[in-house]
């Protein structure tokens, strides 16, 4: 029964109550006019459309935005860990140190080898350069001079080759003492003091970046499919995928103070192979 009907029945009891209470309520009365009875009050409602907001509820997990791996550059012995884990910390702090002294004498070796391929270069301009004018008196063959032209190209090419070697040594040297590459939490060390750690194999730590954040929520597909189907019906409007907002309500209640933005939405097919069947796409809104 609609809440019309049912107004309706309460108004009709109500009156024909009051009509048989008149005569068994009353004494009669000599006169002859008849008595007047009181208008019932009937309440009037105003049906009117208003905007009513849609806010489902997910359960989301919290990540961080950006987690950095901290692995070795080189192969090396971890002497001390600097910084525990499991606390914050920010960009340049100094957490690791590797075991420098074979770094060192590899890059004194490379110092070594450049200083030998720059004089090596030296040489063989110079004797080039005595060379070429003996040509021209015939004091020479122009063998002599292209294997002068070849010797002057290769002490180039072994400067630059010393040079290359160099500046690696460098770099593995410098990251003997591993530092944060980001804020963020670091978390605990994977590997103890005095191991040997491989660039190829070991890692560190992971670091994670908590500002901003990611909430990543798994929503079901029977409420995509009504809300797909509530907005072609045009029964409720839409902002756009991107300008959907989210708050963060933790267990005991509490709601973050700051308000979520969808920045990723993730559809993933999970498709059987059977022929006229169709996938379940599951999509996970991801805000931070």
């Amino acid at each position: 029964m609609t809440s019309k009907t049912r107004s309706l029945a309460v108004l009709v009891i109500f009156l024909a109550g009051w009509a048989a209470a008149g005569p068994l309520g009353c004494k009669p009365v000599a006169s002859s006019a008849p008595l007047a009875r009181p208008i019932p009050e009937v309440q009037v409602i105003t049906v009117a459309t208003q905007t009513v907001p849609d806010e489902p509820e997910f359960i989301g997990k919290t990540e961080s935005s950006r987690p950095r791996r901290d692995p070795v550059t080189g192969d090396g012995d971890h002497q001390r860990t600097i910084l525990p884990g499991g606390r914050d910390v920010k960009k340049g702090d100094s957490l690791y140190l590797i075991e420098q002294v074979p770094f060192y004498a590899a890059l004194v070796s490379a110092k070594a080898r450049a200083a030998q391929a720059e004089t090596r270069l030296v040489q063989a301009k110079q004797d080039l350069v005595r060379v070429k004018p003996l040509l021209a008196e015939q004091g020479v063959s122009q063998k002599d001079v292209d294997d002068a032209i070849a010797e002057r190209l290769a002490a180039q090419a072994a400067l630059e080759a010393a040079k290359g070697d160099l500046i690696k040594a460098q770099f593995d040297f410098d990251n003997t003492l591993i530092t944060a590459p980001i804020d963020g939490l670091i978390e605990r060390t994977k590997v103890y003091e005095g191991r040997l750690v491989s660039a190829q194999t070991d890692l560190l730590t992971v670091i994670h970046q908590l500002d901003p954040m990611y909430v990543t929520v798994s929503v079901p597909e029977s409420v995509l499919l009504k809300e797909r189907r509530e907005i072609e019906a045009k029964k409720i409007q839409h902002p756009g995928l991107l300008e959907l907002r989210g708050i963060i309500t933790f267990q005991d209640g509490t709601t973050y103070q700051h308000e979520g933005v969808l920045d990723l939405l993730d559809v993933e097919m999970q498709a059987k192979l059977e022929p006229g069947r169709y996938g379940s796409p599951s999509q996970i809104l991801t805000g931070c």
